[in-house]
């Protein structure tokens, strides 16, 4: 498990917070590590990672739909993600190659420690957007 993962998992045993799931991915170059979980917007479990390797970057990835692309709205789809984008500063929602809708969370971090404090602060920034917009983003991919 690379440091950031430690740092991450040393937090989340010393907060006793339990829902997450690791999962070390193997022969990654980068030595990425995955901690599996959901958050509950509207009535839907969305899976939640958190994505931290050896680069100074983590990422916190939220997919709002699976097998959200439609070819018949795409452009549609996009434009709207595309203007959520250009609103909102901290992460971005997009269409991946498999047409799932993700919104992604870059942070930078410093040397090889996790302030979990932090994390969960961009949790609840992630939150509080998806209950104030979840709805409309559905709307546009239904």
């Amino acid at each position: 498990m690379n440091r950031k993962a430690e740092s991450f998992n040393q937090y989340l045993k010393e907060k006793k917070i339990d829902v997450f799931q690791v999962e070390e991915v193997e022969n990654d170059a980068m030595g990425m590590v995955i901690f599996r979980s959901y958050m509950d917007i509207e009535g839907q479990r969305l899976p939640t990672l958190v994505i931290l390797d050896n680069s100074i970057f983590a990422q916190i990835r939220v997919v709002l739909l699976q097998k959200a692309r439609n070819d018949e709205k795409v452009l549609d789809i996009l434009n709207m993600l595309n203007e959520e984008n250009a609103k909102y500063k901290p992460f971005k929602c997009y269409l991946n190659p498999e047409g799932d809708c993700i919104l992604d969370l870059c942070m930078i971090l410093d040397k090889d420690e996790v302030n979990g404090d932090l994390v969960y602060a961009m949790f609840k920034v992630i939150i509080d957007y998806l209950e104030e917009n979840y709805r409309k983003i559905m709307k546009a991919i239904w």
